[in-house]
């Protein structure tokens, strides 16, 4: 059986060190601005199997690159390109 040391000991904290910390504060945090166009917005989806297997299917036919086996675009892509493409024939 092997020996080895123990570890080293950490040096003691003092009632002055951590009222240091507690009384350096931090900075708040940012506020976004919500008229940012270019900011991008984080939402869920939520489709159905059949929804998402007929996304696939029509991402299946998209042209892949050369030994790839994954689709030629991802199903992101695929809905944002959608969104914007609906937003276009909406103008």
């Amino acid at each position: 059986m092997a020996t080895t040391l123990p570890p080293p000991r950490k040096p003691k904290v003092t009632e002055a060190d951590i009222e240091a910390v507690i009384n350096k504060g931090g900075s708040t945090i940012k506020e976004t601005d919500p008229a940012d166009p270019e900011k991008a917005k984080h939402i869920n989806v939520r489709l159905t199997g059949q929804i998402i297997s007929e996304i696939d299917s029509r991402r299946l036919k998209r042209p892949r690159r050369p030994g790839s086996p994954k689709p030629g675009i991802s199903i992101h892509d695929w809905i944002v390109e959608a969104v914007l493409e609906k937003l276009n024939s909406e103008k």
